[in-house]
Order: structure tokens, then sequence, then C-alpha cells
């Protein structure tokens, strides 16, 4: 019985999480560090930034058996003693998709904070536009963003940044908001406001690992009937 209903539940509820089994492999990339300390406003840096909300994102994926792997866990890049500029740039860059192509990752999610004109809010997702994946990670992640109350609505953006065109996972950056804004800025090194930025993340997160290997819709047609009653014969056997 449990065969039949792994096998139907594979075809029809390929979202399914078996009990004990890991969610999915994800790198967020905490963004700039160290001599890099990314956009900058009224002594706040931006590396900082990024780091504290990175570091709650990956104890909330942890806790919803998700396996985690930081591009750095402290203040600092990967750029080695010597390189300058552009050069140290890409080195770093070129560190952070290593860790992510060796772990074998199913996505590799990107942590920074925007600077554009003085009113400009709101967090953003940005992918690269020929990647259909990229797209859905980063229209999941828009999504559970859109829920922050107050939060102005933006959309993702395609973008052709050095992470997105050199990675073989899906890979998208998130801008958390604009720090030349005043008020944003203030919510940005808000502890609880990061906490609430995380859980976002996190949750679009989770619904692209659950829906990323999900046929095309209209693939296959199932009742809902027939899909409240496997749901519901799923949970008695792997209870």
């Amino acid at each position: 019985m449990r065969i039949i209903v792994f096998i139907v539940s594979l075809l029809v509820l390929p979202g399914f999480c078996w009990a004990g089994e890991m969610l999915g492999q994800v790198v967020i990339d905490p963004g700039h560090g160290g001599y890099d300390p990314g956009a900058s406003r009224k002594g706040v840096l931006e590396k900082h930034i990024n780091l504290q909300i990175s570091l709650e994102i990956k104890k909330l994926l942890q806790g919803n058996k998700v396996d985690v792997i930081l591009t750095r866990d402290g203040d600092y890049n990967h750029a080695i003693p010597g390189l300058h500029g552009r050069d140290a740039k890409r080195y770093d860059f070129e560190r952070r998709i290593e860790l992510a192509k060796n772990a074998k990752a199913d996505a590799m999610v990107s942590i920074h904070v925007n600077v554009g004109r003085r009113k400009c809010s709101g967090p953003e997702a940005f992918y690269f536009k020929k990647s259909a994946q990229g797209k859905l990670l980063a229209e999941c992640i828009q999504k559970e963003l859109h829920q922050i109350p107050g939060v102005n609505h933006r959309v993702i953006k395609t973008g052709r940044y050095y992470l997105l065109t050199h990675t073989d996972m899906p890979c998208i950056i998130v801008e958390t908001g604009f720090l030349n804004n005043p008020e944003e800025r203030e919510k940005l090194i808000d502890k609880k406001y990061q906490q609430t930025l995380a859980r976002a993340i996190t949750k679009g997160i989770i619904g692209y690992l659950k829906v990323k290997d999900a046929p095309p819709a209209g693939d296959i047609k199932v009742p809902d009937y027939l899909r409240t009653y496997l749901t519901n014969l799923h949970k008695k056997v792997t209870q």
C-alpha cells in the first residue's frame, strides 16, 4: 500500500517531502564583506545588513529541512591579497560560485541592499532572463515579500550580473531595500524588520523547492477529490 501511495503521489503531488527527507540544498550569499562594504549611507554599511539577514535565513531554512551553505559567515570576502579592483571582485565572485557548484545546490540566493532615487523603496528580486527556473525562484520570493505589511510592491526584474550569468543552478539576487531612503534605512537596520525580510525570503525559497520539479500546468490534471484523498492517505501512511 505504501508503495502505491508513493508512486501515485510522485506523479500527481510532486511537492511532497517524506518524513526525514531534506527538501533541498540552497546557497545563501551575503553580498560584499571585508574590504568591500557595498553601499553605505550615514555610517550604515550594506555588508552588515546582508550578513544579518542571511544568517537569519539560514536558521529558518534549516528549521524547515533545507540544507544551507553560506558563502560567508563573517565580515570577509574571498579575494586573495594582491588583487585589487575588478580582479579582486571577480575572484571573490568565482569562489562563491564555486561553493555553490561543488555543493550541487538546488538554488543560490544572493542578499544585497539597493541604492536608487531618494523616494525608491521596497525589496525586489533579479534573475537572468534565459533562466526559467531563476524566474520561478524570483517569483516565489517576490510573492512572499509582497506580504510584508506596508511594503512597496516592486516587480521582479532581469539582470546580467556576474552571479546570475555564471551559475549552473537557478540564481537570483534579492535587493532587500534602498539604503539611501532614510525611512527604509531605519527599517533595514532594525533586527525585527530583518527577521521579517528573512521569513519572507525563506518562505519563497521553500515554495520554490516544493514546485521546481512539478510538471507544467496542464500536463497532469488531477480532480480535486482525488488530490484531497491522496493528501489524506499520504498523511496516514507517513504518521
